[in-house]
């Protein structure tokens, strides 16, 4: 009889390892594929950041100024401050209020100074190198 209960704690003792084992590891498989979906969503609005101040110099560079660049920039520093911590959304908040203010003088024959502009780009050199540490991208 000693045996049988032997037998029957260390069968429940299984089961319980054994269930407390697939628990974690269902935990891990969650936890991976929320980060995983985090990261697409990360690379899909710095994407979209970039872009859109791409596209915003293009215009004020030729002379025009549609305000939808603008605004695809400031949407996308919205999610990026959902999405991002304090480290990466402050630079990009603060550049795109940068990149707003520098076009705008391009595109109206301010005269924007060639360091003005050296320095917009290297704050977003700066930002590019923020995103890609966020994301893990070590290239």
């Amino acid at each position: 009889m000693g045996t049988a209960l032997v037998g029957v704690a260390g069968a429940l003792l299984g089961v319980l390892v054994g269930g407390f084992l697939q628990l974690l590891q269902a935990s891990r498989a969650r936890r991976w594929q929320r980060d995983d979906a985090l990261g697409k969503l990360k690379q899909a609005a710095y994407a979209e950041y970039l872009r859109s101040i791409s596209a915003s110099y293009g215009q004020a560079m030729a002379g025009e100024r549609s305000r939808t660049e603008d605004a695809r920039l400031h949407a996308a520093t919205a999610e990026i401050e959902v999405l991002a911590g304090r480290e990466v959304a402050g630079p990009a908040r603060d550049l795109a209020t940068t990149v707003i203010e520098t076009h705008s003088k391009i595109a109206s024959g301010e005269g924007v100074e060639g360091t003005a502009v050296t320095a917009v780009d290297r704050q977003r050199l700066e930002v590019v190198a923020l995103f890609k540490a966020d994301l893990g991208i070590t290239a």
